[in-house]
C-alpha cells in the first residue's frame, strides 16, 4: 500500500474520530434536564388558570352571541313575512326557537313549523344580576304576559314592522337611562332597578351580589319603539356602576373572573 494512500485513509479516519469528538461538545446534563422540566412546570401552574379564565369567557361569550343572533334573525323573519314571529327562549330546558305566529294568538299551533331552533349549553345559566330570581327561571327571560295572559312568558314576540309588542308584566318593563353618564357607565348603558326586560345570562348560577360574576343581558327597545337588539353586560357598583342603580354597560367590557 503506498504511502499516499495510507495517508488518505489515516485522514479519513482522523476526520471521522474529529466528527465524533469535538473539543468542548457534551450534552444535557441531568442537573439542565430537571432545570428545564421545572421551569416546564412553574410555567404551567402560571398559564393554566389564565387559560382556563379566557377558555370559560370565550364559552359563555359563543353563547350569548348565538342567541343575540336568534333575536334579530326572528326580527328579520317578521318583516320578511309582515307578520308576528315569536322567539320563545325556554330556561329551564335550555332551548331557544322561533316561529310565525299565522294566527296571532301567541301560541305555536300545528301548522306553524319551528324557523330555528338552539339547544343552549347547559355551562351557561339564566338569572339576572346583581340578585335576580330563582336559577334558570322563567324570569330570567324577563319578556313576559302578553294580552293578559300571565302564561305567556319567556316570549319576544316581533311585529311586521321588527318592533315588539310590548310584554305587560311590571318585571318586564323598558329599561331606563342611567342617573348620570360616566366613563364607566357611558352612553348606551341603562339602569333596570328594580328590574326591567331582558334575557339575562351568567356564568354561574350564583344568586348574590357577587362582583366576580359575569352577566350579559339581550333585550329589544331599550329606548323607543325601534326595535333595536341591545347586547350589554352587568357592571357592579362597585367596579364603577353608579350607586343605586342597576347598570348595564356597552362594549369594551371588563371581565370579573378571579375565581
Amino acid at each position: 500500500m503506498s504511502e499516499g494512500v495510507r495517508e488518505l485513509r489515516d485522514g479519513s479516519a482522523s476526520r471521522r474520530g474529529i466528527l465524533r469528538r469535538i473539543p468542548g461538545q457534551k450534552g444535557f446534563s441531568a442537573v439542565e434536564l430537571l432545570a428545564v422540566v421545572v421551569i416546564g412546570i412553574l410555567v404551567s401552574a402560571v398559564a393554566a388558570p389564565y387559560i382556563m379564565r379566557l377558555y370559560r369567557r370565550q364559552r359563555l361569550m359563543t353563547v350569548v352571541r348565538e342567541i343575540e343572533s336568534l333575536v334579530m334573525a326572528t326580527r328579520m323573519q317578521a318583516v320578511k313575512r309582515n307578520q308576528h314571529v315569536i322567539l320563545h327562549v325556554d330556561p329551564a330546558n335550555h332551548k331557544a326557537w322561533n316561529w310565525a305566529d299565522v294566527n296571532n294568538n301567541f301560541l305555536q299551533d300545528v301548522g306553524e313549523p319551528t324557523i330555528n331552533e338552539y339547544i343552549i349549553p347547559d355551562y351557561v345559566f339564566f338569572r339576572q344580576a346583581p340578585n335576580g330570581s330563582a336559577v334558570n327561571s322563567a324570569s330570567a327571560v324577563a319578556f313576559d304576559e302578553y294580552n293578559g295572559d300571565t302564561t305567556l312568558v319567556d316570549m319576544i314576540v316581533f311585529q311586521g314592522d321588527g318592533t315588539i309588542v310590548p310584554p305587560q308584566l311590571a318585571s318586564s318593563r323598558a329599561a331606563i337611562r342611567p342617573g348620570s353618564v360616566t366613563m364607566k357607565v357611558p352612553g348606551g348603558s341603562v339602569d333596570c332597578s328594580p328590574e326591567c326586560r331582558g334575557v339575562y345570562i351568567a356564568d354561574t348560577s350564583s344568586g348574590t351580589a357577587n362582583p366576580d360574576r359575569n352577566c350579559f343581558r339581550i333585550s329589544v327597545g331599550d329606548f323607543g319603539a325601534t326595535g333595536r337588539v341591545s347586547l350589554l353586560k352587568w357592571l357592579p357598583s362597585s367596579r364603577g356602576g353608579n350607586g343605586g342603580e342597576v347598570n348595564y354597560v356597552p362594549p369594551p367590557w371588563e371581565w370579573y373572573d378571579d375565581r
